[in-house]
């Protein structure tokens, strides 16, 4: 019953955090041409308070599924290469997301995005398509049962790599896009530092 539970937990804070960032994307890019007012402002904070409320209880109730899990089936259970990848994964979104607030959100308080350096367009593209295809992937490792057991940890985490990498060159491609369309910028800056 506490595993069912876990799970569930897990389960729940996983949807709120990937339904919460889905849509703050889409409000992002819709205010990609307009400034940051206090509405907007108000709106990112609470998305921060969030998603990061959700990252907690991840982090509690991943912690917790693999103390039982250890619990259940001993050092077996730990050899499983997905779940570090998984774990691997985690973390690296959890800085990103760090980065995220501390270095990204920044840069759209100074001016809406499509004014802003081609740099800091990049930035902002490469952080948020880090953080979306870790997200996304955490959350199929959830379900990839399949691959328990089954793939090494190079494996799991070539496979992220490539979807990173799709993620980064879709985010360039927008960015150098949105700079030509919104700022008048010819956009090579953005393609060539990408």
């Amino acid at each position: 019953m506490l595993k069912t539970f876990l799970i569930y937990s897990h389960l729940l804070a996983t949807c709120v955090a990937l339904g919460t960032l889905l849509q703050t994307d889409h409000k992002l890019w819709r205010w990609r041409k307009a400034g940051l007012d206090e509405g907007k402002r108000a709106q990112l904070a609470e998305v921060q308070q969030v998603v990061s409320l959700a990252l907690l209880a991840l982090w509690v109730t991943g912690a917790a599924l693999v103390a039982q899990g250890y619990l259940t089936a001993g050092l077996d259970y730990l050899l499983n290469q997905k779940l570090w990848a998984k774990g691997s994964v985690v973390v690296l979104l959890t800085c990103n997301g760090v980065l995220l607030h501390r270095l990204g959100f920044p840069l759209l308080h100074q001016a809406p995005f499509v004014a802003l350096p081609a740099s800091a367009r990049i930035r902002l593209g490469l952080l948020g398509a880090l953080s979306m295809s870790a997200w996304l992937f955490a959350a199929f490792l959830g379900v990839a049962r399949p691959w328990n057991q089954g793939m090494a940890y190079l494996e799991v985490m070539g496979i992220f790599a490539a979807l990173w990498l799709l993620a980064s060159l879709v985010a360039c491609w927008v960015v150098s896009s949105a700079g030509i369309a919104g700022s008048g910028e010819t956009g090579g800056g953005a393609a060539e530092s990408c």
